[in-house]
């Protein structure tokens, strides 16, 4: 096959699919991982994709923001096992900050009961979550309303970050670049999670195997400055990397 024809067909798999894989494609093109690594590189090069950690993705989202109820459905299964091992590092009498991510929804779904635990967040849906649990403190960030993601941002919201003990931030992000660190297509939720970062005693990075490798254009969190990363099992060489790096990281 021509180099030509793999790459038409790599470009199909990737949008139709969102994200695509090197081992997985080596698999669909009868050819060597070495080959396809070539490909990938060649589409990115023409900024057809955006190469991540294992692969590459569809070059559209990475440009546009998912809206909250698109990002929910993508790699459910990856979360919520991500979420289930992150609930487990939560202590008794715990001040917790949740970001607006999906990962963070999904970790609000598992956090354990009986643990007298405050939440503190600006995302609207995970309010919505917790709202039934007599057995939370749940303080909601105000400040201006941005529809589409169902948080707040400004300001005022970085005021009310301030004001506050946060004992563990647990947080996912646009992209995770390996000595860069964490970032967001947004200018203003980078700012704001970095207010976050600075603020909180302990950080938890959440964020499933798409966004290993994946640029963004604002960093927030630097690999230093976070204290554990958290990724499913298809990120199992990321965390071996990272390791190496000096950067605590587990498989859920």
């Amino acid at each position: 096959m021509l180099a030509i024809e793999r790459q038409r067909r790599i470009l199909e798999t990737a949008k139709r699919e969102r994200t695509v894989r090197t081992q997985e494609l080596a698999a669909i093109l009868k050819v060597t991982e070495e080959t396809v690594r070539r490909d990938l590189d060649a589409l990115s090069r023409q900024g057809l994709l955006r190469r991540t950690h294992g692969g590459a993705a569809d070059i559209s989202i990475i440009l546009d923001e998912l809206s909250q109820s698109d990002r929910e459905t993508r790699q459910a299964d990856e979360k919520s096992a991500i979420a289930k091992l992150a609930a487990k590092h939560i202590k008794d009498h715990e001040t917790i900050m949740l970001d607006a991510s999906s990962t963070a929804l999904e970790l609000a779904r598992h956090l354990p009961s009986g643990k007298s635990l405050r939440v503190v967040t600006y995302a609207h849906s995970v309010v919505e979550k917790l709202a039934i649990r007599s057995d939370i403190e749940l303080i909601l960030l105000g400040g201006t309303y941005e529809p589409k993601g169902r948080r707040f941002r400004g300001m005022l919201t970085e005021i009310g970050i301030r004001a506050l003990r946060i004992d563990r931030f647990f947080f996912s992000g646009g992209g995770y670049h390996e000595t860069r660190g964490v970032g967001e297509p947004s200018a203003e939720e980078a700012r704001l999670k970095a207010t976050i970062i600075a603020h909180a005693d302990w950080k938890c990075a959440i964020m499933d195997h798409t966004k290993l490798g994946r640029v963004t254009d604002h960093f927030f969190a630097k690999p230093s400055e976070i204290d554990l990363f958290i990724t499913d099992a298809k990120g199992a060489d990321f965390c071996k990397s990272a390791a190496l790096k000096g950067v605590r990281c587990e498989v859920a």
